[in-house]
């Protein structure tokens, strides 16, 4: 498998852990390290493992569905560490109902031995645009 691949490998792990909203099944992405930092849509940026694990626990617990679609735009990678910009278009389901939306992700991996690992998650949220008005 060439790294390209496999990077793209370790992406798909990431979203597939996040649709089972298991947190051994996240934590089994990330690297075990004090540097790791995930930035979710609207929340600040979260650093080391503790606070990034909690986070996904929080967000596990509050949802009872999510399917993403997910769209690689572009992947860079360097040496032990690789890029992977993507495109997020969620479908959730939790307390408040169905919810779809779009997110701009950056995925940050690092090699590790042989196993491409995850250090950095941002996702920005991509705003839909009003509706426009019917023409008369």
């Amino acid at each position: 498998m060439s790294d390209r691949e496999a990077v793209i490998a370790a992406n798909q792990a990431f979203y597939r852990a996040f649709e089972s909203l298991e947190l051994e099944t996240m934590e089994a992405v990330w690297l075990r390290d004090p540097k790791i930092v995930c930035i979710h849509p609207g929340w600040r940026s979260l650093s080391g493992w503790g606070p990034v694990m909690q986070s996904w626990e929080r967000i596990f617990q509050s949802t009872f569905e999510m399917k993403f679609a997910v769209r690689e735009l572009e992947l860079l990678q360097n040496g032990d560490l690789a890029v992977v910009l993507c495109e997020e278009n969620l479908t959730q389901r939790g307390y408040d109902g169905i919810a779809r939306s779009t997110v701009l992700a950056t995925n940050v991996f690092e090699r590790v031995g042989q196993k491409w690992m995850l250090v950095m998650h941002h996702g920005s949220p991509v705003m839909q645009p009003a509706e426009e008005p019917p023409l008369q």
